[in-house]
C-alpha cells in the first residue's frame, strides 16, 4: 500500500516511520500503511524499498522521524550519510530525526526507564534521565538477538530436527514444519537472507508452548530468561540500579512482534520483569510506528524539532534536509591583482579558539585567506550543526560573507580516527576506542560537506596515528611503519571517497602525531592513495620537520611539488643545561626540547624556506600559525605577516637584470 493512498495523511506535517527487521510500518494521521523490510540483514530489495517509502515522504512533506534497525547508534555515520543522500536524491526536504528502532519507545516513556524490543531481533535500551541512554545487545543475530523471534524460531527448528533424527525428544515441532524440519532448514541456508524467514518460525514455538509442549516451554523459558537479563544489564549500565537499597522504581517498555503476537508471553515476561527488577509498570508497545509519531510529537517545539540534550548525538540525530546552499564561489581576492603575487598569505584561525567567529575573522581582515577550524575544542565553526540547523547555517554562512577561506580543518576531533584511544584525547572526546572513531569520521565527513557547501577547495584533517612506537622496528619482527600507512589508507577511504565526490582536496600536514610526520612517511602515504580519485596533497609545516630533526630548506626542494598549502612559524631548540624554563617547551620525540615562536624569534632561516618555495613553483597560500607562548597573538601574526610580506614578491618579478 502507498502512503499517498491514505488521503489524511497529507492533511499533517508529522509522519513516523518504523522499520524493524521483517517490515517497515508508516504512520500519520489518516491511518497506518505497511511495506516491505529496509533491513539489508533481511532484504535484497531493501534499497529499492527505502527510495519508494522516501520517495511518498517526499510527496508528503512535513517533519518526521526515522526509527530504524539499520542505524548502529556507536557508529551511526554511515548509514546517516546513506539515508540523507536517498532522502535528498527523492527530493524529501525538513528536518527528519533519525535514531535506532528502540529509542523513540524510551522518549514516549518520558526519559526514564528501561525498553525491551523482542521482535525479530532483540535489544535493550535504558536511561537514568541523567545521561546519555546505555544499549545492551542489538548488534544482529551473530552477536546478540537472545530472545527475539529469529532466537525463538531457530531454536525451535533445530529442536525439531533433533526431535526427527532421534538426537533430542519428541515435539510437537516437529509436525509442525513441512515437508520436513530437515528439509525446510536446508530450504532456508540456501537463502542469502534468511533471518525474516526463520523469525516467521517463531509464532509455532509460541503456540506449542501454550499448548504444552514441554521442548517449546524449554525454549520459551531460555527466552524469557534471555529478556530479562538484558533488561537487568541495561538497567544497571544506566545508573537505575544503584547498590545501595532503596532503587527508584522504573517503567519498562515491552514491544515487538513476539509479545505483540503471543499475550501469554508478554504476560510472563512482565512477571519475571516484576520480580527481578524494581518496575512501577510494563506498557506494552502494540504499534512502534504510533510510538514513534508520538516521540515526535514529544519534541516539536512551536512549529521546529527539538531533540533531548541526553540523546542528540548519542541515539538520535535531527537531519536537516533543506535545499544544501549553492557552493560559494570564492570571492575576489583583496589583493590588487596587478601584483599578481606568486604566494597568497594566510592566517591560521585556531589561536582565536574560544574568542568567536566574528572575532577571529575580523584579526584576518589583512590576510589573503583564512584557514578556519572545525574543531569543538575551538569553538569558531560547527560543521556537524552546520549540516543540522538551518538558522545555524544562515547565520554562520552571512557571517563568512566576504571572508576568503581557502581551508577548513580539523585536528584534534578527527586525530580519534586512528587514535591514540586512550586518556590523552578525553579531553576531545570520552568513550571507547569506538565511539571515538565514529566522533572523528562524524566530525571530518562534515567538515567535507561544509567545505564542499562553501566553495572551500580544501580541507585538512589530521586523522591520528595508530602506533607511534613503530618508527622503531624490532628484531626479526614484519611490522613497520608501513602497517600505520596501510591502516590509514584503510581508514580514509570512506573520506576520501567523499572527498572526490564533493570535489575537495584533501591536505595531509606532516606532524610527529600523525602517520606522516616527515618527508620519508609524507610520500610513502601520498603514494598510498595514489590510486583513489581524491586529490591528497600537502600541507607542509617545516617548523614541525625541524623539530625532529630535517633540514626545512631540504624539505621544501623534497616535497614542493606535493605541496598545495603550507604554514609558516619560527622555531626554538633548547641547548642548555637541564630542563627548559619559561613557557611553551614540549619535546616531539626523544630529541631536546623545542617551542614554536614568532617568525624571526627563532632560528629557522625563512629567507631560505620562502626562496625554496619560490624555486619549486609553490603557488598556494602560506599561512602564519601562531603558537608562540611568548607574543601575544595579535602582536605575533602581524610580525609575522610583516616579515613574510617582505620575504614573498609582492608582484610577478621581472627576473635577471643585468
Amino acid at each position: 500500500m502507498s502512503l499517498l493512498d491514505d488521503s489524511g495523511l497529507r492533511a499533517s506535517p508529522l509522519w513516523a516511520v518504523d522499520a524493524g527487521g521483517s517490515d517497515t510500518a508508516v504512520v500519520g494521521p489518516g491511518g497506518l500503511a505497511r511495506r516491505g523490510s529496509v533491513n539489508p540483514a533481511s532484504s535484497d530489495d531493501a534499497d529499492a524499498e527505502w527510495r519508494a517509502l522516501l520517495a511518498d515522504l517526499a510527496e508528503v512533506g512535513g517533519a518526521g522521524w526515522i526509527a530504524t534497525a539499520t542505524l548502529d547508534p556507536a557508529a551511526p555515520d554511515g548509514e546517516l550519510a546513506r539515508l540523507r543522500d536517498l532522502a535528498l536524491d527523492a527530493g524529501l526536504r525538513g528536518p527528519v530525526v533519525v535514531s535506532n528502532d528502540a529509542l523513540p519507545w524510551l522518549v514516549a516513556l518520558g526519559g526514564r526507564g528501561v525498553v525491551v524490543v523482542c521482535g525479530t531481533g532483540s535489544g535493550f535500551l535504558a536511561c537514568s534521565g541523567d545521561a546519555p541512554p546505555v544499549r545492551v545487545g542489538g548488534c544482529e543475530y551473530l552477536g546478540s538477538d537472545e530472545g527475539s523471534a529469529f532466537d525463538l524460531g531457530l531454536a525451535g527448528l533445530r529442536a525439531a530436527v533433533r526431535g526427527a533424527d532421534g538426537r533430542g525428544p519428541r515435539t510437537a515441532l516437529t509436525d509442525a514444519y513441512r515437508p520436513s524440519p530437515a528439509a525446510l532448514a536446508r530450504e532456508l541456508a540456501d537463502r542469502s537472507h534468511p533471518k525474516a524467514a526463520v523469525a516467521a518460525l517463531a509464532p509455532q514455538v509460541c503456540r506449542a508452548w501454550v499448548d504444552g509442549d514441554e521442548v517449546a516451554a524449554g525454549i520459551v523459558d531460555r527466552a524469557l530468561d534471555d529478556l530479562v537479563t538484558g533488561a537487568r544489564a541495561a538497567a544497571e549500565a544506566a545508573g537505575l540500579l544503584p547498590a545501595i537499597a532503596g532503587a527508584r522504581p522504573f517503567p519498562v517498555a515491552v514491544g515487538g512482534g513476539v509479545p505483540h503476537g503471543c499475550p501469554e508471553f508478554l504476560a510472563e515476561l512482565e512477571v519475571r520483569l516484576r520480580a527481578a527488577l524494581p518496575v512501577t509498570e510494563v506498557l506494552p508497545v502494540d504499534e512502534p510506528a504510533r510510538t514513534v509519531r508520538a516521540a515526535l510529537q514529544s519534541c516539536e517545539r512551536a512549529g521546529e524539532i527539538v531533540l533531548p540534550r541526553a540523546i542528540e548525538d548519542h541515539s538520535a540525530w535531527l537531519l536537516d534536509l533543506a535545499e544544501a546552499p549553492r557552493r560559494r564561489e570564492p570571492e575576489p581576492s583583496t589583493v590588487d591583482p596587478k601584483r599578481s603575487a606568486p604566494i597568497g598569505l594566510g592566517l591560521c584561525l585556531a589561536s582565536w579558539g574560544g574568542s568567536g567567529l566574528t572575532a577571529a575573522l575580523a584579526a584576518a581582515a589583512d590576510a589573503d585567506v583564512v584557514d578556519l577550524p572545525t574543531d569543538t575544542t575551538s569553538g569558531l565553526f560547527d560543521a556537524v550543526r552546520w549540516q543540522r540547523d538551518p538558522r545555524y547555517r544562515e547565520e554562520t554562512a552571512e557571517a563568512l560573507r566576504g571572508a576568503r577561506v581557502g581551508c577548513l580543518s580539523n585536528s584534534r576531533d578527527t586525530q580519534l580516527l586512528l587514535g591514540p584511544h586512550g586518556p590523552h584525547t578525553d579531553p576531545v572526546h570520552r568513550g571507547s576506542a569506538e565511539d571515538k572513531a565514529a566522533h572523528a569520521r562524524r566530525h571530518a565527513e562534515a567538515t567535507l560537506r561544509a567545505a564542499a557547501d562553501l566553495g572551500v577547495p580544501q580541507v585538512r584533517l589530521m586523522l591520528g596515528v595508530p602506533d607511534l612506537s613503530r618508527w622503531l622496528s624490532w628484531w626479526h619482527s614484519d611490522v613497520s611503519w608501513s602497517d600505520n600507512v596501510d591502516r590509514w589508507r584503510a581508514a580514509a577511504t570512506p573520506l576520501l571517497d567523499l572527498a572526490a565526490d564533493l570535489s575537495v582536496t584533501v591536505l595531509v600536514e606532516p606532524h610527529p602525531k600523525q602517520v606522516a610526520y616527515d618527508p620519508a612517511s609524507a610520500e610513502a602515504l601520498l603514494d598510498a592513495t595514489g590510486d583513489h580519485p581524491a586529490d591528497v596533497r600537502l600541507c607542509l609545516d617545516v617548523a614541525n620537520l625541524a623539530a625532529v630533526g630535517h633540514d626545512p630548506v631540504a624539505a621544501v626542494h623534497r616535497l614542493g611539488d606535493r605541496t598545495a598549502a603550507a604554514h609558516a612559524k619560527d622555531l626554538q631548540r633548547w641547548t642548555g643545561p637541564g630542563d627548559p624554563r619559561g613557557a611553551g617547551w614540549s619535546r616531539y620525540g626523544p630529541g631536546p626540547a623545542i617551542r614554536f615562536r614568532t617568525l624571526g624569534a627563532g632560528e629557522l632561516p625563512w629567507p631560505a624556506i620562502t626562496a625554496a618555495l619560490l624555486d619549486v613553483g609553490f603557488t598556494g597560500a602560506l599561512y602564519v600559525e601562531h603558537e608562540d607562548a611568548l607574543v601575544p597573538r595579535e602582536q605575533g601574526t602581524a610580525t609575522s605577516a610583516r616579515l613574510l610580506r617582505e620575504l614573498l614578491p609582492q608582484s610577478r618579478p621581472q627576473g635577471r637584470t643585468w
